[in-house]
């Protein structure tokens, strides 16, 4: 390693981050026509597989120049920064089904799908439609979190009518903050926190409530990794584990630190804009926003939950709902 360069990469500061463009990748038109080869090659194989989305491997999907670009942004999302941008998939061109399938398509080069409920639906759709107790099915703002799998992929199909930006932090250098100013806190974050899932995405064996704490930061494959949904803190509160008034703190300080202007980088997506997230180093939250009143209109995004088989593995414990869907990750289809 070369004197003075970065061992902890994924440590960062929003004003250093959002000035570098080295995690971000604007296609071309060969690559746009790479793409759209690839999309009529993936259909035509697709016919003989049975069409199915979440059956569509990476070479259905032949991508023999861009692959290059995409390993680059996943090198960025294992090894870097841990975010990664990919800009302009014109969407004008694609049928909604094309999408869809050109993003599949991506992803097959950064990880495996895997179900994002008991619903079984590897591609999500993230836009208010009045389901609470989710992350992605409700608008307004959302809190710092990260999502329960190695990477998570958002294509805008279409912004807010105002607001709605995406904020990211990097979670190690949250962590490096709260050590510094509040110890007593971050000994209770790497105590951890009992979890639950809702009782709508639990298969039939499964736990209501993880039977051990889960620390929200803990060494993996040798750095400090970030476990951290809040959401499904509180559900395990309503099982019984109640949190002390220290537990609250250390939840709040983790929203304030990631939400510093010093923390948080706000990105605003644009149509056809890919956002790549690490989700054991990066947490993420949104803007509050105004949204049309048309659901026609309404603020969309796709969403992938990717597993990385070249990573380290990860804990467990991190399985919270006592089953996983394939490649150790995600939440399987229910079975009741």
């Amino acid at each position: 390693m070369e004197p003075g360069e970065n061992k902890r990469p994924w440590v960062w500061t929003a004003p250093d981050i959002g000035a570098r463009t080295d995690w971000q990748y604007t296609f071309t038109s060969s690559d746009l026509t790479e793409i759209e080869g690839a999309l009529e090659s993936s259909k035509r194989t697709g016919k003989r597989a049975g069409a199915r989305l979440d059956t569509l491997e990476r070479e259905h999907f032949p991508l023999p120049k861009l692959s290059a670009a995409l390993a680059n942004i996943a090198a960025c999302l294992s090894d870097g920064p841990g975010i990664g941008l990919l800009r302009g998939l014109p969407l004008t061109r694609y049928e909604r089904t094309d999408i869809e399938r050109i993003f599949c398509g991506i992803g097959t080069y950064l990880g495996t799908s895997v179900s994002q409920s008991a619903r079984g639906d590897r591609l999500g759709r993230v836009m208010d439609i009045g389901e609470p107790g989710r992350y992605y099915t409700v608008g307004g703002a959302l809190e710092m979190h990260m999502d329960p799998t190695d990477i998570v992929g958002l294509l805008c199909l279409r912004k807010a009518v105002s607001g709605g930006e995406s904020r990211v932090a990097s979670a190690v250098a949250v962590h490096d903050t709260i050590g510094a100013e509040r110890p007593d806190l971050l000994r209770c974050l790497t105590t951890g926190f009992y979890y639950s899932s809702a009782s709508r995405d639990r298969v039939a064996g499964d736990v209501a409530v993880s039977p051990e704490r889960i620390p929200v930061f803990s060494e993996v494959g040798g750095t400090v990794a970030c476990f951290y949904l809040p959401i499904s803190v509180r559900t395990a509160e309503r099982h019984g584990k109640t949190l002390s008034s220290i537990e609250h703190d250390a939840l709040a300080i983790v929203d304030e630190i990631a939400s510093r202007p010093s923390h948080c980088l706000e990105m605003d997506l644009q149509p056809g804009d890919i956002q790549l997230l690490n989700n054991r180093r990066i947490l993420h939250g949104r803007n509050d926003y105004t949204d049309a009143s048309s659901m026609d209109e309404k603020r969309e995004m796709l969403r992938l939950w990717l597993m990385a088989s070249e990573w380290p593995p990860r804990p467990d414990r991190w399985n919270f709902h006592g089953v996983a869907d394939r490649a150790a990750g995600g939440i399987p289809a229910g079975t009741r």
